[in-house]
């Protein structure tokens, strides 16, 4: 026997009573939990000066600042709402940096008066101005180093070495990092590079130095961008996504691993599984939970997931829009979310996680009950269907985002630069470009400076991984 289309006025009425029920369920649980709080101020054994919660301020109640503040005319709600909006706070005083301190000065006695057209050389005063400026061209400094060179009793020969002299080409480390820097933080096609060589420091370099100049970077960054994927392989919460990013003008993908350390690129020809495995191995964790969109290769790699729920509710705002009867749907959805996301923030126990999931699948189970006239609402409701055992991880699991929005914003970079480069060449751009972006995202997400961190690497001794690291500060 088929199933029965309903009418939209029953699907809204099932809809509705699936949330409400679930909401109800919630509110249950926040009486019980307020109710035993409150047996501890009323009992046999509480002392009359604690009875009612005496002694302890309501968190409702508003301050004595905020009595005098409302009393003095203010407007709390608008002084609280002002403090999040961008410039200063009405009423406070503006500050400015501190000028530093000059390098040289020089005094000016001459002024020419527009009125009488006559040149005063007898001031009665100095008014200071002091400016920063950078001379043109900026000044770069020409090392030569002369490194010994000799014979080992064993035989071998040996070259002594300089951090700050590189094993290849003649630029020094500060040099490498900026270039690349300019690259892959101000998204500087390497022409133009090569423009500002000319135009700020009189040394011209074509562009394929620059291009150079940036691999010799990433070939000293490699063992770094290595420890990045391994920090990401042990991660318990992963957040993926992946984007076109054209090679050599055939489809590549670019694929991004976000933690809540790191931030990891790779670039390949496939779209499927098998990138997943490379990266995070053949086989993740059990317990370790990908965040993902609705893209067929995580499920296929990896059983514990979170399907973005940004997704799910764009794609059923925008059905709403074009099918009346998709409108309850979008409803009970946009609440259903809404709603749980306010129960996650308050840090409930794990008890309670679970039997809240357990009510928000029902409230999915009723929308996906019922066969729709529209093929898109159909398409929307077999989405929800594909996804019940994943659209939920984040109500159970505490360290889990409901969004995929981590992974999204990390390929939003790689989208610009796309649209700037118009995509790589060779295996060899495709190599700088992921190590290189790999690193400097990395170190935005660990508020280090990536300008300091590179020009340390680049400078310094070969970096240290992770785990060396971790060696040195356990002695």
């Amino acid at each position: 026997m088929g199933r029965t289309i309903l009418p939209q006025r029953d699907l809204a009425l099932l809809a509705e009573n699936a949330f409400l029920r679930q909401q109800n369920a919630a509110q249950t649980e926040r009486i019980e939990e307020l109710e035993n709080r409150l047996k501890k101020y009323e009992n046999a054994h509480t002392p009359s000066s604690k009875q009612g919660g005496a002694g302890q301020q309501p968190q409702n109640e508003e301050s004595e600042q905020d009595e005098e503040n409302n009393e003095a005319g203010g407007d709390s709600d608008a002084a609280s709402d002002s403090s999040s909006g961008p410039g200063r706070n009405p009423g406070h005083e503006g500050t400015t940096r501190p000028p530093p301190d000059p390098d040289r000065t020089v005094r000016v006695g001459e002024a020419y008066c527009p009125e009488c057209d006559r040149v005063l050389t007898d001031p009665d005063e100095y008014v200071s101005r002091v400016i920063v400026d950078i001379p043109l061209p900026i000044p770069t400094e020409v090392t030569k180093y002369e490194l010994g060179k000799q014979e080992c009793s064993c035989g071998n020969e040996v070259v002594a070495e300089h951090p700050d002299c590189p094993e290849t080409g003649r630029f020094g480390p500060r040099l490498l990092a900026q270039t690349a820097l300019f690259r892959y933080h101000g998204r500087l096609p390497h022409r133009k590079q090569a423009k500002l060589f000319d135009w700020q420091l009189d040394h011209p370099v074509s562009p394929g130095t620059i291009y150079n100049m940036t691999e010799r970077v990433a070939d000293r960054l490699r063992p770094a961008y290595e420890d990045v994927r391994a920090s990401v392989r042990d991660s318990d919460v992963i957040y993926c996504d992946e984007t076109g990013f054209p090679v050599d003008g055939d489809q590549h993908w670019v694929w991004t691993f976000v933690t809540d350390e790191d931030v990891f690129y790779t670039i390949d020809e496939s779209r499927g599984s098998q990138v997943l495995e490379d990266v995070l191995g053949d086989e993740l964790a059990e317990d370790a939970t990908l965040s993902c969109d609705g893209w067929s290769a995580y499920p296929s790699y990896h059983g514990k997931l979170q399907r973005c729920w940004a997704h799910l509710l764009r794609e059923a705002k925008y059905v709403a829009e074009r099918h009346e009867e998709a409108k309850p749907v979008s409803e009970i959805l946009h609440d259903l979310h809404e709603d749980l996301t306010a129960f996650d923030e308050e840090d409930p126990p794990a008890s309670a996680r679970e039997r809240r999931r357990a009510q928000a699948s029902l409230c999915l189970e009723e929308l996906i009950r019922v066969d729709y006239e529209a093929d898109e609402v159909t398409q929307l409701a077999e989405k929800i269907r594909n996804g019940l055992g994943s659209w939920l991880t984040f109500v159970t699991e505490p360290d889990v985002d409901s969004t995929n929005n981590r992974a999204e914003r990390a390929l939003r970079e790689q989208v610009v630069m796309r649209k700037i480069f118009g995509g790589l060449r060779s295996e060899t751009g495709v190599r700088i470009h992921e190590t290189l972006s790999t690193m400097v995202a990395t170190w935005e997400r660990q508020g280090l400076d990536p300008p300091d961190q590179l020009t340390s690497m680049l400078g310094g001794e070969r970096p240290k991984s992770r785990a060396e690291t971790s060696t040195t500060e356990n002695r």
